[in-house]
């Protein structure tokens, strides 16, 4: 089982299943300095803005990255998104007033930097479902839980799964059932950045993954001890993030970028014939009238349909069959020259 829940799933996590969630990356700039932090070095500690794998300069990059990845809602992650406060509302203000009060936003934020003003600041934005990420070893900050009974958004305790440490979630599902909705496990991954914290944790990873052992096994475990709390619980797997999350993602990105000949794959790519060679497409078009060609300048080819490259490679040169993300960045997956 790659995802597994008590209760119903949030309104954030059924579109994230559905892979209709930009992810909005608001800053790397964060208080705190978690052992299992998965941010790369280009973004730890860095203030940059990425919506999906896009960088954002300014709102009109991130309007743009939500039409082209057909987005239904953002899902708001740093870093801490609150150690940008003012960068924060105004984003989820602007996509509210682009996309319309539907448009389903949540953030992820520690206990840190959060007070009652920015929870009803939040609140007043638009922001649909706020989840927080307690310390599990310091429990110091956990009396600012009582802050989230007083808001009308929706209410999550997010926290990794990690090995061993069953009896500090249950202790703090218990201690928070009655002052947030719902509660967010994460499967352990290794944070390539981490690799000796994780080393001194004595965190090893499954074979042929880089999920931890005894992270599945953890959530598991609780999922199954608080059932009779009657609290809701989600485990999320990284196998169902990378095969159903990300898999989604990319169709709803192909749907839209996809051109009249380009094949969607099962796994969200598109499949598609080009041509490399110095050839005029007003030539190809007079020649092959029942064919589609598309100029891509930025890639100096000339799109068209797998089929034609196929049929045709004896006649024209440096054509290929392509497979790639549906992406801005075009990134190929795979690529087989014909001629």
């Amino acid at each position: 089982m790659i995802s597994k829940h008590h209760g119903e799933l949030t309104e954030g996590c059924k579109r994230c299943a559905k892979g209709e969630k930009l992810v909005l990356f608001v800053t790397g700039i964060c208080p705190r300095v978690c052992v299992y932090c998965p941010l790369s070095n280009e973004k730890f500690n860095k203030d940059v803005t990425f919506a999906n794998e896009s960088q954002v300069k300014d709102i009109k990059d991130l309007i743009e990255e939500v039409k082209i990845s057909g987005a239904t809602g953002a899902g708001i992650t740093g870093g801490d998104p609150l150690a940008r406060f003012e960068r924060t509302c105004e984003y989820i203000k602007a996509l509210k007033k682009e996309f319309g009060k539907d448009f389903h936003i949540h953030l992820y934020t520690s206990l840190d930097l959060l007070t009652p003003e920015k929870i009803k600041q939040l609140e007043e934005a638009g922001l649909d479902e706020l989840r927080v990420h307690p310390d599990l070893e310091d429990k110091t900050l956990w009396s600012k839980l009582d802050m989230l009974k007083d808001t009308k958004m929706e209410t999550v305790i997010e926290v990794p799964a990690l090995p061993k440490k069953e009896k500090e979630i249950l202790e703090l599902i218990k201690y928070a059932k009655d002052k947030v909705n719902a509660f967010n496990l994460n499967e352990l991954e290794l944070a390539q950045t981490k690799i000796s914290e994780f080393a001194k944790q004595k965190w090893k990873t499954n074979k042929d993954t880089i999920t931890i052992k005894g992270s599945e096994k953890t959530a598991k475990n609780v999922i199954k001890k608080a059932r009779g709390w009657h609290v809701r619980v989600h485990y999320c797997s990284a196998q169902f993030k990378d095969e159903v999350q990300f898999t989604e993602r990319l169709k709803n990105y192909a749907k839209i970028a996809a051109l009249p000949r380009d094949i969607i794959t099962d796994s969200g790519m598109l499949f598609r014939g080009a041509i490399y060679s110095d050839t005029n497409i007003k030539k190809l078009k007079q020649k092959y009238p029942d064919e589609t060609f598309t100029l891509d300048k930025e890639k100096s080819r000339i799109l068209c349909s797998a089929r034609f490259v196929r049929d045709h490679k004896n006649e024209i040169p440096k054509c290929a069959l392509v497979e790639e993300y549906p992406t801005p960045d075009k990134t190929e997956n795979y690529k087989e020259f014909l001629s």
